[in-house]
């Protein structure tokens, strides 16, 4: 049947009707959901029917072949009364511009103190593209909890006397959320659009409920993505993506275990409990003179110990990174020297900016000798000296750095605290995510950012939320590149040739691994969470953190968005912000 057919059966004096085209429907779910959501008798067979109509005054189903309803409670048929005006008459000059009959969706009513509204839906390929016919545009207030029933408000336009706003539904978000609520809320889609957008105290609380459920189940899910990950211990190594020709290669084995490690702990489920010890394990088995390699029987570094022991609680270890501190505050990534010696990396000039205080190996020591009950050796002022321009001569992405620093400062420094949230939070995308590249991996650690410096309103909720987006059905996150190394191409190279790896590697690939920076060409390597362990523990543990989001802290922030925030790819970052504050150094420390 049409919905404009149905529409001329139903009376005029309705409150409400919404109606769903069951074939659109049965694109995204099955018929036992289908059932549960509009609550209809499990037993009933659907197939004869086009429609589900559900009104004020009952549910009924509109026949395929024939123009009439059928009232599900009682079983009575209506058909159209050519006398009566019907609810089609009464809602002519708003169904006037849709294509009613195309909709997969479509809603009329009204509610005190609000004018009647009609709410028109096309559904494609499990996406609802919503359009609503209101008074005026909406305030917006609460609509970053939209998200937790997959919708997202698009903008619109006046036409005529009316506002017509403009949603997106993604169904299977949707639907899921109904699921997970038991079908209890369904009501509340109509109220918000009978109030034409307005989210009042019982609909935000409805949300808010709908989110917390959603991000307990992600929650859940996530950790069973991240077991399903650890089959094998062994087979955790990273890719590395050095500059072409030269081929990627697995390298890093060690130092994804520690962020599984962190997740794991919070975890406490009987196989969570086991991966656990067989990672700690592991680790133990693979470390050095109480220290780590980033991959196994390779040299130990400040900046991979440090990594692993997110995950390892070890005073021992901690005090044994020591051995690189600078005297000064700060730490250097590893011990180096011009020959050849145990436990020192040799050093030439495509390396020597290696051998320096790294801001962000040292915050990592800093924070885990607090954690230690250990003396800090690193400086208020040191921090202080270095935020504006933090980086890190190994981290690919600026919300990592972020996320080491907040861990590294305490409650009581306040100023750089502060310093620290408005920057980050200047950062949000509008769709509360973070980043423009690895955005899954930057939200995760925005949210871990936020909560190391206490900020867990609203914001965190919101951006929690976007995150459930970047989950797969097996509940892992996107493989993401967290890590690179530099090398300084030697001066004496033709040009030529360095025209040719330029061109090779701008053709290759987005990313442009040869860089010009400071007068001098670098050649950089990527490293690749290929098994997407690193990217989905952090998920883990960011959809583990708690907040509070009836406080309301979403804000515009008055701080400018750091260009940091907004380069393209990893590359693009680590030559115009990583590399730059560490190409300073003219000569090596000690050497």
């Amino acid at each position: 049947m049409l919905i404009s057919e149905i529409l001329h059966i139903l009376p005029a004096n309705l409150n409400w009707m919404v109606l769903f085209d069951l074939a659109s429907i049965r694109q995204v779910t099955d018929e036992s959901v289908i059932k549960a959501m509009y609550h209809l008798p499990g037993t009933i067979d659907l197939s004869p029917y086009s429609h589900v109509v559900l009104a004020n005054i009952g549910h009924f189903l509109a026949y395929s072949d024939q123009s009439a309803l059928i009232e599900v409670a009682s079983g009575k048929h209506w058909t159209h009364d050519r006398k009566s005006t019907s609810l089609y008459d009464r809602f002519v000059d708003r169904l006037s511009l849709f294509a009613v009959d195309e909709a997969g969706c479509l809603g009329l009513g009204k509610t005190a103190p609000y004018s009647p509204v009609l709410l028109h839906i096309k559904i494609q390929a499990g996406l609802g593209q919503a359009q609503a016919v209101f008074d005026q545009e909406p305030s917006q207030q609460h609509y970053e909890l939209l998200q937790a029933v997959g919708v997202t408000f698009l903008g619109g336009e006046q036409r005529g006397s009316y506002y017509v706003a403009e949603f997106q539904n993604r169904l299977p978000v949707h639907i899921h959320a109904g699921i997970l609520s038991h079908f209890t809320r369904t009501g509340h889609c109509n109220l918000f659009f009978l109030q034409h957008g307005t989210i009042d105290p019982p609909l935000e609380a409805g949300l808010l409920k709908a989110a917390e459920t959603r991000i307990a189940w992600a929650r859940t899910r996530s950790l069973e993505g991240l077991l399903s990950l650890l089959q094998d211990a062994d087979a955790q190594a990273m890719t590395c993506h050095p500059p072409r020709p030269q081929a990627p290669f697995p390298y890093g084995d060690l130092v994804p275990l520690g962020f599984v490690l962190k997740a794991l702990n919070q975890a406490d489920s009987v196989q969570a409990q086991e991966s656990r010890q067989a990672i700690t394990q592991h680790l133990l088995k693979h470390r050095q003179d109480l220290l780590w390699a980033f991959h196994t029987d390779r040299l130990i570094t400040a900046t991979d110990s440090a990594l692993i022991l997110q995950g390892i609680q070890d005073s021992e270890s901690v005090e044994a990174l020591e051995r690189f501190a600078d005297g000064q505050g700060g730490y250097y990534p590893q011990l180096w020297s011009r020959d050849r010696q145990p436990g020192k990396m040799k050093v030439d000039e495509s390396c020597r900016h290696w051998c320096q205080a790294d801001y962000a190996t040292t915050c990592m020591i800093r924070a885990l000798r607090r954690e230690a009950g250990l003396d800090s050796k690193t400086s208020t002022s040191y921090l202080a000296a270095g935020i504006a321009n933090r980086s890190g001569l190994y981290f690919a992405n600026p919300y990592l750095v972020d996320w080491v620093t907040a861990c590294a400062i305490a409650e009581h420094e306040t100023d750089l605290r502060q310093h620290l949230l408005e920057e980050v939070l200047a950062s949000m995308n509008q769709d509360y995510s973070f980043g423009t590249y690895d955005p899954s991996f930057s939200t995760s650690l925005a949210i871990l950012t936020m909560a190391a410096l206490g900020f867990r309103g609203r914001t965190m909720r919101a951006a929690q939320l976007r995150l459930l987006n970047f989950m797969d059905k097996q509940g892992q996150f996107p493989s993401v590149m967290p890590f690179y190394s530099s090398l300084q191409i030697d001066p004496a190279t033709p040009p030529l040739t360095i025209l040719g790896l330029l061109m090779v590697n701008a053709a290759s690939t987005h990313q442009k691994a040869i860089q010009k920076i400071q007068d001098h060409h670098y050649g950089i390597s990527l490293y690749e969470d290929a098994q997407r362990s690193i990217s989905t523990a952090l998920a883990y543990l960011a959809l583990s953190e708690s907040c509070t989001p009836t406080r309301h802290d979403l804000r515009s922030s008055s701080t400018e968005v750091h260009p940091r925030y907004r380069c393209a790819t990893h590359c693009e970052y680590i030559a115009k912000f990583a590399l730059p504050p560490y190409l300073a150094t003219t000569a090596l420390v000690h050497a």
